[in-house]
């Protein structure tokens, strides 16, 4: 993707890992977004704040808007994201598959992958999931 879209680098600022859900909830104005998490958002806009969009989060919503009947939206939902200016899409290093075994306390493969990203750029996850929270391998909030 070109545009603001890029990995993250060195930053002064704090970096957020976005879950699906807390994109997807943010994206469509859900009152099921934490205040703490909106405010991860309002921090981003204003400059104080990286958020991550890891390419699972965007398979993820790429599935969870067919399961709600509205594919449509996903090809402006990029362009939002790539418009956006505070958005940040990550991919997956090959070293971070081959640390896949090292988190078993977390059993849903994409959750366990978006840790591991989280764990590599020293992100907060923003993440309601409690299988993240209890296992305590990443600072999160929600």
């Amino acid at each position: 993707m070109a545009g603001s879209i890029g990995t993250v680098g060195v930053t002064d600022r704090p970096v957020f890992l976005l879950d699906t859900h807390a994109l997807y909830w943010y994206l469509i104005e859900s009152p099921r977004l934490s205040a703490p998490a909106a405010r991860v958002f309002e921090d981003a806009r204003a400059g104080k704040a990286v958020l991550i969009v890891h390419y699972i989060v965007l398979a993820e919503l790429y599935y969870l808007l067919q399961k709600h009947q509205c594919p449509e939206l996903y090809a402006s939902i990029l362009q939002r994201l790539e418009g956006s200016g505070y958005f940040r899409v990550e991919a997956m290093e090959f070293a971070e598959v081959r640390d896949l075994d090292n988190y078993p306390e977390i059993p849903e493969m994409h959750d366990r992958m978006l840790v591991i990203a989280a764990n590599r750029l020293g992100a907060t996850m923003v993440t309601r999931d409690q299988s993240i929270q209890t296992a305590a391998r990443v600072p999160y909030l929600w």
